[in-house]
C-alpha cells in the first residue's frame, strides 16, 4: 500500500494534549498556575474520563482542547492539526444544553449546520430526522425546549453535538444537573450512541460510578496546579448494563479512584 493510501486510511479523532500548562492572571496582577505539565494521548474512538475534584481545571483542560481557551504553554492537537479555536468538526456538548428558547428542537439540532451553510436544507433536514430518532425524540421536533424534561433538552444538546458527524465529542459534565436515575438512563443511552459511530469521547466528570461506567480510560488530576496524576484502564466488557454496575470489579475500580482523588 501506498504512503497517501496509508494515510487515507487512517483512522480520525486522535486527541493529543502535550506540555500543557495554563495561567491566569487576576485583576489585581496575581498569577494563578490553573493547568501544568499535561500530556496525554487519545486514540480513535476511544471514550475517556477526566475525573477530579472542583476547581483542578477539568473545565479548562476541556475548553482548551475545544479551542476555547488558548494554552498558555504546549497545546492540543486534533490529529495533526494544532488547536487554535474551535474545529467545525468536534463536537460540544456543556453542562447545560444551553438550547435556544426561541427556536425548536429541530431549529436547535440544525443550528451549527444552517450557520456553517456547506449542507443544503434536505440534507440538513434528514440528518435531524436520523438524530431525533438515534436520541428516541422522533416525534419532538417541533416542540419548544421548555416543552421537555431537563433530560430531554439534554439529549437534544447532545443530537446538535452530533450533527455533522464529528470524529471527537467533547463533553463537560453534561448529566452533572440531573438527578441521578435520569443521570443513570442518559449514561446508557450515551453508549448506545456513540456504539454507531465510535467518535472519539473527551469526558468531563466528578462522579466515580459514571467515570468507571462510560470510559476506557480515566484520567485522574490533582490540584494547585491541576494536572494529570493517573491515567487508569478500564477493563470493563463491552457493552455495558445495569449488570455491569454490580459487577465485583466495578466496585473495586471505583474504590481505587476514590482513593486516588485529593480531598
Amino acid at each position: 500500500m501506498s504512503a497517501a493510501a496509508q494515510v487515507e486510511a487512517a483512522p480520525e479523532g486522535e486527541v493529543r494534549v502535550s506540555g500543557l500548562a495554563k495561567r491566569f492572571t487576576g485583576r489585581d496582577g496575581t498569577e494563578t498556575l490553573a493547568l501544568s505539565g499535561i500530556d496525554f494521548t487519545i486514540p480513535p474512538g476511544q471514550f475517556v474520563s477526566i475525573l477530579g475534584p472542583s476547581g483542578c481545571g477539568k473545565s479548562t483542560l476541556l475548553r482548551v482542547v475545544a479551542g476555547l481557551t488558548p494554552a498558555s504553554t504546549g497545546g492540543a492537537w486534533i490529529d495533526a492539526r494544532r488547536v487554535a479555536g474551535p474545529d467545525p468538526m468536534v463536537g460540544i456538548a456543556f453542562q447545560r444544553p444551553v438550547l435556544l428558547p426561541w427556536m425548536t428542537v429541530r431549529q436547535n439540532i440544525a443550528l451549527p449546520a444552517e450557520l456553517e451553510g456547506r449542507w443544503s436544507a434536505a440534507e440538513i433536514a434528514a440528518r435531524v430526522d436520523a438524530l431525533l430518532a438515534m436520541i428516541r425524540l422522533p416525534e419532538a421536533g417541533g416542540r419548544m425546549p421548555n416543552e421537555l424534561s431537563g433530560g430531554m433538552q439534554q439529549r437534544v444538546a447532545i443530537a446538535r453535538a452530533l450533527l455533522k458527524d464529528p470524529g471527537v465529542l467533547l463533553m463537560d459534565e453534561p448529566f452533572g444537573a440531573l438527578d441521578a436515575l435520569t443521570r443513570e438512563h442518559l449514561n446508557d443511552e450515551l453508549l448506545a450512541i456513540w456504539e454507531r459511530n465510535r467518535p472519539t469521547v473527551l469526558f468531563v466528570t466528578h462522579d466515580i460510578a459514571e467515570a468507571v461506567y462510560l470510559s476506557d480510560r480515566v484520567l485522574v488530576m490533582g490540584v494547585k496546579p491541576g494536572r494529570i496524576i493517573a491515567d487508569i484502564a478500564i477493563p470493563l466488557a463491552r457493552p455495558r448494563s445495569e449488570a455491569t454496575r454490580g459487577e465485583p470489579a466495578f466496585a473495586r475500580i471505583g474504590a481505587e479512584l476514590r482513593a486516588m482523588i485529593p480531598h
